[in-house]
């Protein structure tokens, strides 16, 4: 039996805003196809981040396992690279490529990362869960399944942005931190309970504060949000892990609403998450000049990155939606693994 205090639909209870991003992120849910084709070009623009900062020496040189030769084959990969990293690491990695700062980024380039603030959590997980599925007779997901999954995050973002308090230092970090938490935990197959679990450790997370990327120069925003999604991928799977029943004791209830407090929710902020007030954040992302700008962005990067054969492969992907949408993102990892030294 569930406990009560889960089930509350008061918006003013503290419990009620994470109970409601705990269901949202379980859920199934269609998708606006505009918001999809936004979700993809986020994955583009990211993805072409990520090739231009392997350019990068500096960049370049923290992108690896945490322990020197610590690799897991069978883990998560990492875009652009051999690597194959457990899920933490690799959602750093991903954070630190995807969320590069390229010298010109600026209108939908700059939108669209942003919005691609949890896609390199997101990635890991799904390339991860793609070769354990296998392993073990099941589906892996698709690419579209990681679209889904990107604007599933920007909307938690877009209420958590309207549900917190702004003024405090961390707020845009424990934003991406929460989304990211709620959507992989959710992608690993939890249960309501250790969804809201991994919420809740997100939430209380203290992190690297917000104005370090501030003090320190543009550049670190990166690292902050590399920080950020690795961090809500290791509280993710601690929640899976400790197999959390469906009961909820007292203790877990008071942290769970001890969270609520730190996100200072307002009334009826979960009602944005579903229904005719829900938030499309994405919406409006896919304008045919932009598209074509991020587009031909990424295939300039794609030809500077890899060898010519590999490039030519790599844009065949990308050149019909429909195909790319519907290919297991395993294969869509497998077609991006490099084979230098890394």
């Amino acid at each position: 039996m569930l406990n009560p205090a889960l089930e509350v639909e008061d918006d003013c209870h503290t419990v009620s805003l994470l109970a409601a991003l705990g269901d949202y992120a379980a859920a199934s849910l269609a998708i606006n196809e505009s918001v999809i084709v936004a979700a993809r070009m986020s994955l583009i623009a990211g993805l072409g981040r990520a090739f231009e900062a392997l350019r990068d020496p500096e960049c370049a040189a923290l992108i690896g396992p945490l322990v020197p030769g610590a690799l897991m084959p069978g883990g998560a990969r990492v875009p652009g690279t051999s690597l194959e990293l457990d899920p933490a690491q690799a959602a750093f990695c991903n954070g630190l490529l995807l969320c590069h700062a390229v010298s010109g980024d600026g209108g939908p380039a700059a939108e669209q990362r942003c919005a691609a603030d949890s896609l390199g959590a997101i990635l890991a997980i799904a390339d991860y869960r793609a070769r354990k599925g296998i392993m073990e007779g099941r589906l892996p997901p698709s690419v579209r399944d990681v679209l889904a999954a990107i604007a599933k995050a920007a909307r938690i973002q877009s209420v958590l942005d309207s549900a917190a308090d702004r003024e405090h230092t961390g707020a845009t970090l424990r934003v991406t931190r929460i989304a990211s938490a709620a959507i992989t935990a959710a992608q690993l197959g939890g249960t309501r309970q250790q969804i809201v679990a991994a919420l809740s450790y997100a939430c209380m997370d203290s992190g690297i504060p917000i104005d370090a990327h501030e003090r320190y120069g543009v550049g670190h925003r990166g690292w902050a949000t590399a920080d950020a999604i690795s961090r809500a991928v290791r509280h993710a799977c601690q929640a899976i892990a400790a197999g959390q029943s469906g009961h909820v004791t007292s203790g877990r209830l008071a942290a769970v609403d001890h969270a609520g407090k730190l996100l200072s929710s307002r009334p009826h902020a979960a009602s944005l998450l579903v229904g005719a007030n829900a938030l499309d954040p994405l919406s409006g992302l896919e304008r045919p000049h932009e598209i074509t700008q991020l587009t031909t962005r990424f295939q300039t990067a794609v030809d500077r990155y890899f060898p010519a054969r590999q490039a030519e492969r790599i844009k065949a992907l990308f050149a019909t939606p429909e195909r790319l949408d519907d290919l297991p993102v395993n294969e869509l990892l497998a077609a991006l693994v490099t084979n230098g030294a890394r």
